[in-house]
């Protein structure tokens, strides 16, 4: 077993990561602020792992998690069990991240992991309760479909997506209701390894002293080797220039012009210029705000970049009234060609933006909790393990004016965009 010392830079806890034999990455955190840990599962997978025919089993996968397994054989033990802990529990599941997570008092951090590792390994899949869950499912859906927005969601994955189904971890219809053991269990085969997993602790614990329990427990789950994540492939594409016009809210015009952005898979070189150029973009008093919201017609506007492994996406964007959206578009593309200019980008805003940067990942360090359900599965997933992570802040003190003009020239400069107009006006899709 390997066992590295994770030095995380400004952390106020030390964090420890190894491997089991399995393939399972161990991270833990030790946090004694307040007697409570918090454990939990993340899994490469999500949407972006499904095929037209499996559209949406990851998110029902998610849902079947939290009913019965080999030790708590029905709902209704699942419950009594988690009361009798006191735990709070949740799982989320996204395009490219799932995760699992639970939290209780630290004198039952032996039964709460317990707890996390029969769910994860050993789910009954009860075709009753998979009967049950479809309708909660569906009405998931439906909610979705009746968000303002469901049109411009939509739209994006009919435009930017190389595989549609990649882009919706909802799924379609046709496929939750057809879920059935046989299929789950196929996906848990596919997926649910310890060597596509990485098991996070954090809190009141001692790593040096939990280490051989959870060693003793976890290396039982058997390896896979059958996940195909790490090989998928890129899932946005923009051939050319494309504008959709797509109806939206009463009232309200959107303008959004998206462009390829670096991948986490293999660019992750340019994802550090791509932060601290979002964040210098959003500053108040900066030029993009100030000619397009202070002395222009949006009421606000936004450019960022987001961090993904399949989909990643530079965006300029911003809400105006839906009868200046014409105007607005040729202002906010003639401000995307300022940024090319010299003298728009200045060290001292590139300073701060990576100082700001700074300390929102000290702000995010403030609840070991938050670690490991939220910052650690995220980066862990993303940038392929916690490296990335571990040295981002440094990287990101490293970025000069010279370094954001590559990253633009690079992603940006006469690049093919999608432009998506939302108005009440646009179209509608089914």
């Amino acid at each position: 077993m390997l066992y590295t010392l994770i030095l995380m830079i400004s952390m106020n806890f030390p964090v420890v990561e190894s491997e089991l034999p399995n393939g399972l990455d161990v991270i833990i955190g030790e946090d004694h602020a307040s007697p409570i840990v918090t454990v939990c599962v993340v899994v490469n997978t999500g949407g972006t792992c499904e095929s037209p025919e499996s559209n949406g089993l990851a998110h029902f996968y998610e849902h079947m998690f939290f009913k019965g397994n080999v030790a708590l054989p029905d709902q209704t033990a699942y419950n009594n069990r988690m009361r009798e802990l006191g735990m709070i529990r949740n799982g989320t599941t996204g395009n490219e991240v799932v995760r699992y997570y639970l939290t209780v008092s630290s004198d039952l951090f032996d039964e709460g992991l317990q707890f996390m590792y029969d769910a994860i390994t050993g789910p009954l899949f009860d075709p009753s309760e998979i009967v049950n869950e479809r309708s909660v499912i569906m009405n998931e859906y439906e909610r979705k479909t009746n968000n303002p927005f469901w049109n411009l969601w939509r739209m994006q994955e009919e435009v930017l997506s190389i595989d549609k189904c990649r882009s919706s971890s909802i799924g379609v219809p046709e496929v939750i209701m057809a879920a059935d053991q046989e299929t789950m269990l196929e996906f848990q085969y596919e997926y649910y390894t310890p060597d596509n997993s990485a098991l996070i602790i954090t809190g009141d614990v001692d790593a040096e002293a939990i280490m051989p329990a959870v060693t003793e427990m976890f290396s039982r789950w058997e390896y896979g080797g059958r996940s195909d994540y790490s090989t998928l492939g890129l899932n946005i594409s923009i051939p050319k220039d494309t504008t959709v016009h797509v109806g939206g809210p009463e009232g309200m015009g959107m303008i959004r012009i998206v462009f390829v952005g670096p991948s986490m898979v293999d660019q992750q070189n340019w994802t550090y210029a791509a932060d601290v150029w979002g964040q210098y973009m959003g500053r108040m008093t900066g030029e993009f705000h100030n000619n397009l919201v202070a002395n222009g017609p949006f009421l606000d506007v936004y450019a960022s970049y987001y961090s993904q492994r399949f989909e990643p996406a530079i965006t300029f964007g911003g809400t105006i009234a839906p009868e200046l959206v014409d105007e607005g578009l040729e202002m906010m593309r003639v401000e995307v060609q300022r940024m090319f200019e010299d003298g728009y980008f200045v060290d001292s805003g590139i300073e701060m933006a990576s100082e700001q940067l700074r300390r929102h990942r000290l702000f995010n360090e403030e609840s070991s909790r938050d670690m490991a359900t939220e910052t650690f599965p995220f980066w862990w997933v993303e940038g392929g393990g916690l490296d990335y992570y571990n040295n981002y802040p440094d990287s990101l003190a490293a970025v000069t004016a010279g370094d954001i003009s590559l990253y633009l020239d690079r992603w940006v400069k006469d690049q093919p965009s999608a432009v998506f107009i939302i108005t009440p006006e646009g179209e509608w899709v089914e």
